[in-house]
């Protein structure tokens, strides 16, 4: 955590607080408080200050900060460390070398704007500064290589949720296979989950989310396959309470992971809350195109496809879309 931030998390909106206390607090000068202050106030925070009461909090702009989110987590995992960037090619990366380095189980990189996200089959993606979520978590699950798949369906499972609680109902999210959230028949959210492994042992995981939250894409090639939570229900959301949703729901479902009838539970979940539950569909793999009726999720995380023929088959990856011939 930045001074900035250690700064910020002594500052409240229900009273003032006397710079001599933040100073004795945090082991600084009064003079270098007032900096600090300065600093936060150039940062888009509005800060009331008076000789005789000190500093009081009275407006805090839409900033992905730790200080900001880590006091809304009720998680024993996921966030208990946070850094915050203003910009970066991705979150990813910045997870890549973090793991080189110290790494830290729960750890969550976050970033303000994104130029270069990844998602599946090498796509790339933009995140906007301000107004959309773009983060990345490590993990060290007790999974085997075949069974990461599950853990991007979990996270999946907890985007939709948190979307579907923090619009009070007002939304109706669903998951698509293998890791998107759709909205309104538009995708709202995408998850990548990256591993390294030796043999039948996962080493680390790296879990990312990118959510559209108060971005546009009118006016662009992605209008009628991409959305907003802004876009569809015609207000704007404070991504800062988002993502404690999401770091809470995912960090509850991350537990459950780790038991056998966890994984099961997620399965059986997911399968619930799938947009291509008993629909027709074709999916795009390698291997060519397959075309049926998908009827639901194995315990490995694939999709189960059945062919007009009656053969049911099972495909770990693919581009899954709901079929135009009915």
């Amino acid at each position: 955590m930045s001074i900035e931030e250690q700064v910020l998390s002594e500052l409240n909106q229900d009273g003032y607080t006397s710079g001599q206390e933040i100073s004795r607090k945090l082991n600084m000068t009064r003079s270098a408080v007032w900096k600090h202050i300065v600093k936060l106030r150039e940062r888009g925070y509005i800060i009331e200050a008076t000789p005789r009461h000190g500093y009081r909090l009275a407006g805090r702009p839409d900033k992905l900060l730790p200080a900001e989110i880590m006091p809304l987590l009720k998680s024993g995992v996921i966030g208990t460390r946070m850094i915050h960037l203003e910009e970066t090619s991705s979150t990813a990366d910045e997870a890549r070398r973090l793991i080189a380095e110290s790494p830290v189980e729960g750890t969550v990189i976050i970033a303000e704007s994104q130029s270069s996200g990844r998602g599946r089959l090498g796509r790339r993606w933009k995140t906007p500064p301000g107004q959309a979520i773009a983060l990345s978590t490590i993990l060290f699950p007790s999974l085997t290589p075949m069974q990461v798949p599950l853990l991007s369906l979990a996270t999946g499972i907890a985007v939709r949720n948190a979307v579907a609680n923090m619009t009070d109902g007002d939304a109706s999210p669903v998951v698509k296979w293998p890791n998107d959230v759709y909205l309104n028949g538009k995708k709202l959210a995408g998850v990548l989950v990256e591993m390294a492994a030796e043999l039948d042992q996962v080493k680390w995981v790296i879990d990312s989310i990118g959510i559209n939250v108060n971005n546009s894409f009118l006016k662009t090639g992605m209008a009628d396959s991409a959305t907003s939570l802004k876009t569809e229900l015609g207000r704007e959301f404070s991504r800062r309470d988002l993502v404690a949703a999401v770091l809470n729901e995912l960090d509850g479902i991350y537990s459950r992971s780790r038991r056998p009838a966890g994984l099961e539970a997620i399965r059986l979940e997911f399968e619930k809350q799938d947009m291509l539950q008993g629909k027709r569909v074709e999916v795009v793999t390698p291997d060519g195109t397959v075309s049926g009726i998908a009827t639901g999720i194995d315990t490995d995380g694939r999709l189960l496809v059945r062919e007009p023929a009656g053969k049911t088959v099972a495909l770990f990856s693919g581009e899954a879309s709901l079929s135009k011939h009915m």
